[in-house]
């Protein structure tokens, strides 16, 4: 009776790992979304604080540094996923030119903020915005 349950348990075990595909891709890339959102909304976030001089240059700009690196971090972690089938590659395609969109909004932010040129931050500010909405979007997935 006992060999029974442990095969039973061993068999749920298995067949829970050999889930459909494409779910394990769009799970993957909701979790993904919703980290790189984060790290663009810190951004964001630093870039209007330093606008409300609430935040100073310094702390601002290892804030977003960080955001960068963890962002980068992300969108190279989803680049090594393997979509095996043609709705998954779409999907693939999708939030890594999403994932792009973000990282070259912060690393604009962060080039501006090392040159100590808050206008062009601020001028990044559409492109954070618009990059948050689309993670968002996709972080609905998993949903």
């Amino acid at each position: 009776m006992l060999r029974w349950i442990a095969v039973g348990v061993l068999a749920a075990v298995v067949l829970a790992g050999c889930g459909d595909p494409d779910q394990k891709l769009r799970d993957n890339a909701a979790q993904t979304a919703r980290t790189a959102a984060s790290e663009v909304n810190t951004t964001r976030l630093v870039v209007e604080q330093l606008q409300a001089h609430r935040l100073w240059a310094q702390p601002a700009r290892r804030m977003v540094d960080d955001a960068e690196k963890s962002l980068g971090k992300t969108a190279d972690s989803f680049s090594t996923q393997q979509p095996s089938t043609e709705q998954s590659a779409r999907l693939y395609e999708q939030v890594n030119s999403t994932l792009d969109d973000a990282v070259s909004a912060v690393t604009a932010v962060r080039i501006a903020l090392g040159n100590n040129d808050l206008a062009a931050a601020e001028r990044q500010l559409p492109a954070l915005r618009l990059s948050s909405k689309d993670l968002e979007r996709v972080g609905e997935l998993a949903k």
